[in-house]
């Protein structure tokens, strides 16, 4: 990795003794380093020059507040978990030193993720703190159009230039591959490896039972109208404005984040037993005890 800088975005209360002795390695490996909390996009920004990797410690929040700010700008990403479930994040915080020293000494592997741009278009004024018209927001996981109470929305949806659907239900998510094991897989969509160079259509709670989810190349286009009701948009889980009659989303393909990952990195299908139980069984099977059974 170009740069001999390593930057480590920490959750707020996140100042662990283990963060602090994998900075030495890093310094005993040849790196400068910095630490930010309070000012992660100001901070990031100052020191994206020359920084190798940015090493997100905290949940999966954390790592993807890290990843929109770290992918337009090339820096490379390690997620460090700190959270409940951590299925973003590639390692437990006790092994960030020796991750620091492996990835040193060029023993990282890299892994691409697509990235999802939004493209909101509003005809009336912008809400508090957000430009008016159109402002692009970024998201690793999904971007979900959504009706805020427990109404129907019909939403026209297009896929470069294409009807798709006009779905008449709760909603509509459209996830990355790594998003796929989101919101979106709650709603019903199929887990995608996010080595899968594609994105996930997910209508929510549509009123046409025969409506499924669909899975496209990620450099499709999608375009969400609203034809009728009101709705909000949330990129990652952010609140990013409302919409209502004739305004629109428009989701491209954003920038590609590189992710730090090692040769002991869990695999996708394992991450997928091991964090949701997907494909396992509730309980394991009993079996006979040996000798004869019963008569």
């Amino acid at each position: 990795m170009t740069g001999d800088t390593i930057g480590f975005l920490l959750h707020p209360g996140e100042g662990d003794g283990i963060v602090a002795t994998a900075m030495e390695v890093a310094s005993r490996c040849g790196y400068r380093t910095w630490t930010t909390m309070v000012r992660p996009a100001e901070d990031v920004a100052e020191h994206a020059p020359g920084t190798a990797l940015l090493v997100t410690v905290g949940g999966d929040g954390t790592f993807l507040f890290g990843a929109r700010l770290a992918a337009p700008r090339g820096i490379p990403v390690l997620g460090v978990n700190r959270g409940r479930l951590g299925f973003l994040t590639d390692l437990q915080l006790e092994k960030l030193p020796a991750a620091i020293e492996a990835f040193a000494q060029g023993r990282a592997e890299t892994q691409r993720r697509g990235m999802l741009s939004a493209e909101i278009s509003t005809g009336g004024e912008p809400e508090a703190g957000a430009p008016k018209g159109r402002h692009p927001v970024l998201a690793l996981n999904d971007v979900a159009i959504k009706a805020p109470e427990v109404v129907l929305v019909r939403l026209r949806v297009e896929a470069d230039g294409e009807l798709l659907g006009e779905f008449d239900a709760d909603g509509v998510v459209v996830a990355s591959a790594t998003g796929s094991t989101g919101y979106a897989l709650s709603a019903g969509g199929p887990p995608i490896d996010p080595r899968v160079g594609a994105i996930i259509v997910v209508p929510l709670a549509p009123h046409a039972v025969i409506t499924r989810p669909i899975v496209l190349p990620e450099t499709t286009v999608v375009d969400v109208a609203v034809e009728h009701g009101r709705v909000f948009v949330a990129a990652d889980g952010r609140h990013q404005a409302q919409l209502q009659n004739g305004e629109r989303v428009r989701i491209t393909p954003g920038p590609d984040l590189t992710v730090i990952r090692f040769a002991d990195s869990a695999s996708f299908l394992r991450q997928l037993h091991d964090k949701v139980h997907f494909g396992l069984p509730l309980k394991p099977v009993e079996r006979e005890p040996s000798g004869e059974g019963p008569q």
